[in-house]
């Protein structure tokens, strides 16, 4: 009979086992991370967290996606937070592997350590069964996001290369969890001499030495990759936006790059030019399949549009403006004959995004393929090597590192898009549609937190300047109050646009009383309609409203 007190040996062995197995377990995990970060650093091949993460995120509602982003601070936070989260939930995960292989296998370490041997051969039987089992069910739980790939293979290619990396990383995993275990654990408890016996090998002393030393390295290893991700990661730039008083028509690239910025990613694609592709396939007579070099040998056209991203803020900075090169969609599309039922257009990206929208929007001569910008080739940021124009609607709708067109009919449409069809549109953004309602700020002289950064003074005339956005309708009239909106005069469109780019204006004020004032700025866009005055904050459907800004004037 076992003595199964709860001081006993045999309770206290077992104990050992659990503890022994989840420290294998940890170490474990540090192995399959590391190879994780190596693939992705090295080979671009997507990590779970963050197939993962793309797979929750649109079933996510934007009402707790903001009220998260809120908690943490920002969206940079919230993404800091998810990878810590993920990293420890995977060690955690990992720790109880190496509790279940340890409970496996409690009778049978004994003899294994006594012939000196570390991975027991029955191990086997729990491992690879286990290691098929955990990648076939990843496997059909992310199969839609198993389309990234950051290099930038097509579609179908990059489902095989997220499984085969799911696949290598548990097979380390679980490896990792027979080697540590053989280091680490001693044999099990049985009589009181036979144990004293097991615990005075001379050995295992030195490989549970050996095995913290190898977790250390590890440790060490993981942390030199993860530094070297971060460093590439969108965590520097990400929402970086452009405004102020050094606002350009044309928003620099060079020598810094100014233009606005959102992405979802932890680490941008970094797109390989040789391997990527872009297919055309769906409701289409001919399907095709695109090198950037046939691409780039077709004829192009340049435009300038400005991009407004739809977590844009009355008078904020997501929005910039760009001469873009490329292949008018019209003109692709035609290549591939869509047929006539065609309704809807759905764009994969490198990097796991898809969007849609209707194809008639698709077959407007503005919505481009871009492969440069501002006359040089795309940057990784901004899509390279290539991504989506659609004026007049939000940003979201402009997808970077495309890789997938598909055509849909009223029943492709139906199946693909059941819950609106877009990675942002499934989580509930743009409810109420996705056209991008008239726009205008202050953005001279500096404004910080709804003030003008310094006062003005009386009798002196300053110059006021911004911009004005009308999506793809433009600008015909900017026009400035000095005392909170109950009289306008016109400014002066110093900078016009075109229909699908903003405007900048400006316009000469003189303060002419002592004391406080609110200055407010509206537009009429180009079909006659004025701005839309009601305020409406841009969660979920975009921004509307007036930008008023707070000045203190002073005597001279």
């Amino acid at each position: 009979m076992i003595d199964s007190t709860p001081d006993s040996p045999a309770r206290r062995s077992v104990l050992q086992t659990l503890i022994w197995g989840f420290f294998a377990g940890t170490l474990a995990a540090l192995a399959m991370l590391l190879c994780m970060a190596l693939l992705r650093l090295f080979l671009g091949w997507p990590t779970p967290t963050e197939l993962i993460f793309d797979r929750l995120f649109p079933l996510l509602t934007v009402e707790f996606f903001i009220g998260s982003l809120v908690k943490a601070g920002g969206y940079t936070p919230l993404k800091l937070q998810g990878v810590f989260g993920a990293l420890a939930g995977q060690i955690v995960v990992a720790g109880l592997g190496g509790v279940i292989y340890a409970l496996y296998l409690r009778r049978s370490w004994a003899a294994v350590n006594q012939k000196g041997r570390v991975l027991d051969p029955r191990g086997w039987s729990l491992l690879v069964p286990g290691v098929l089992a955990v990648t076939t069910l990843m496997v059909v739980l992310l199969w839609p996001t198993l389309v990234t790939n950051y290099r930038g293979y097509p579609p179908g290619t990059a489902r095989w290369i997220a499984s085969l990396e799911m696949l290598i990383s548990f097979s380390v995993c679980g490896v990792g969890i027979m080697f540590f275990c053989g280091l680490l654990n001693r044999p099990p408890s049985g009589p009181r001499a036979a144990r004293t016996e097991a615990d005075a090998q001379p050995g295992i002393g030195l490989r549970r030495f050996l095995a913290v030393g190898l977790g250390a390295a590890l440790a060490v290893a993981l942390g030199g990759v993860l530094r070297k991700l971060f460093a590439l990661g969108t965590f520097g730039y990400d929402g970086r936006q452009y405004s102020g008083p050094k606002v350009q028509k044309i928003t620099p690239i060079r020598p810094d790059d100014e233009f606005y910025q959102v992405s979802k990613n932890l680490v941008d694609p970094d797109i390989s030019r040789d391997v990527w592709r872009l297919d055309i396939v769906g409701q289409v007579e001919t399907p095709r399949v695109y090198s950037f070099a046939e691409l780039a040998a077709m004829p192009a056209v340049e435009q300038e549009t400005t991009l407004l991203c739809i977590s844009y803020g009355v008078g904020s900075g997501l929005c910039s403006n760009a001469i873009w090169k490329g292949v008018p969609l019209p003109m692709l599309l035609a290549q591939v004959k869509p047929k006539p039922n065609v309704t809807t257009v759905l764009f994969r990206a490198a990097d796991g995004y898809y969007e849609t929208f209707r194809f008639a929007k698709a077959m407007e001569p503005t919505t481009l393929v871009a492969y440069e910008m501002n006359g040089e080739p795309l940057p990784q940021r901004h899509g390279f090597p290539l991504r989506l124009i659609v004026p007049g609607l939000y940003g979201e709708k402009n997808p970077k590192w495309i890789t997938r067109i598909e055509l849909l009919d009223e029943a492709d449409g139906r199946l693909h898009c059941r819950h609106g069809c877009g990675f942002y549109k499934e989580q509930g953004w743009g409810r109420e549609g996705d056209v991008i309602p008239t726009h205008s700020r202050f953005d001279a002289p500096q404004v910080a937190g709804g003030h003008f950064k310094a006062p003005f003074k009386v009798g002196q005339p300053v110059e006021l300047r911004g911009m004005a956005f009308g999506g793809d309708r433009g600008i015909s009239k900017v026009e400035v109050s000095s005392d909170d909106g109950r009289t306008w005069t016109d400014a002066t469109i110093t900078k016009p646009g075109t229909k699908i780019s903003w405007s900048l204006w400006s316009y000469s004020w003189t303060p002419a009383i002592v004391g406080n004032t609110t200055l407010v700025v509206r537009a009429t866009d180009g079909n006659g309609a004025p701005q839309i005055s009601e305020y409406r904050d841009q969660v979920p459907d975009g921004a509307t409203g007036l930008h008023y800004v707070k000045a203190r004037v002073e005597n001279g």
